[in-house]
């Protein structure tokens, strides 16, 4: 684009005034209007001008927007944008990897205590119990020397392989190009090189009860497309060997819930931990609520308190890259869906 031209930006999350400062500095070209609001009525006066977009949920139908060419997310799963149709006619990035720390720190920590028995310490620690057979039921699982398998390895699958890796697990990963570990995605700034050389074998998805066979723990790490929902189901589930713990931090519908709760149950799997599910909130019957091998959170593994400032390093990023014609980071392929 030519190197004059002003470009109208438009921002709806509820950022700090100095990060919108921030992006002001990158470029006089750039016209930033900063409009905080989770009502699209309040934006109906720029649409017809804005020709960048930076939301979470809120875009514009596709007569309102003619010079719109790229949307920023401010999350990393965009399935709920993909439904729209100005996606059709625009470029749009996700902010992954902006969370990838904090979930990876989740998924380990959530490891070690159910391995290490912390429910059942609280609990008995909330009723005051000095178990006679503590020395019996207290022996934990240890994760050196144990197999991980990851479901997806873009930045959140990176992240939990890095940490994994520093406990002594062997790592598996099915992706679904498995010569490319890594295409423009992004790491915010002084954060641990990743190595690929972790990985101890990649598998293509149609694989993946190959892989199944040998983890004793599984993390689902997909964006929910048409092709991941339900992908782990009965025939997954009769894969992964007696005694698998499995992490979903990715999509509920992800995972067949019926099928997982049947799986935990019967101690088939020996447990679960779970930060999403097909129905949210959950329903205060759902079995999962009250399994002894389940610990559960209320989709939070992502938060982090520098979530903002890293979604703007993100951002700041890519507008440098509009303004000089190189490929954004973390673009969205609509056919593939993420």
């Amino acid at each position: 684009m030519p190197n004059h031209e002003l470009i109208r930006v438009l921002i709806t999350q509820p950022f700090p005034s100095e990060l919108i400062k921030t992006l002001r500095s990158i470029s006089a070209r750039l016209e930033i209007k900063h409009v905080p609001t989770k009502h699209p009525a309040d934006l109906e006066k720029y649409w017809a001008t804005v020709q960048v977009l930076y939301t979470a949920k809120i875009v514009p139908k596709p007569e309102q927007a003619p010079c719109l060419s790229w949307i920023q997310a401010h999350f990393a799963g965009v399935e709920h944008l993909l439904q729209h149709p100005i996606i059709d006619q625009v470029h749009l990035t996700t902010a992954s990897g902006v969370g990838a720390k904090s979930i990876a720190e989740y998924v380990i920590g959530g490891l070690l205590a159910l391995n290490h028995h912390i429910p059942s310490f609280l609990e008995h620690q909330s009723q005051k119990i000095w178990s006679s057979q503590r020395l019996q039921i207290f022996i934990p699982s240890e994760l050196q020397n144990s197999t991980l398998g990851i479901i997806g390895y873009g930045g959140i699958g990176q992240a939990i392989a890095h940490l994994a890796s520093a406990f002594g697990m062997k790592i598996l990963v099915t992706k679904h190009d498995i010569s490319k570990p890594i295409v423009n995605s992004w790491q915010f700034s002084n954060s641990s090189k990743l190595q690929h050389d972790l990985v101890e074998k990649l598998y293509l998805p149609k694989h993946l009860n190959v892989m199944l066979k040998q983890c004793d723990y599984v993390v689902t790490a997909v964006p929910l497309t048409d092709s991941t929902e339900h992908m782990i189901s009965s025939l997954e589930f009769s894969a992964m060997k007696k005694g698998t713990v499995l992490v979903n931090i990715s999509r509920g519908k992800v995972i067949d819930e019926l099928t997982l709760i049947e799986a935990l149950q019967t101690g088939h799997l020996r447990g679960a931990i779970l930060d999403v599910f097909e129905t949210e909130p959950l329903d205060p019957k759902n079995p999962l609520w009250t399994l002894p091998n389940v610990i559960l959170s209320p989709h939070v593994s992502g938060l982090t308190p520098n979530y903002e400032q890293r979604a703007v390093e993100l951002f700041a990023n890519n507008l440098e890259r509009y303004l000089s014609g190189k490929p954004l980071l973390n673009a969205v392929n609509v056919q593939r869906g993420y």
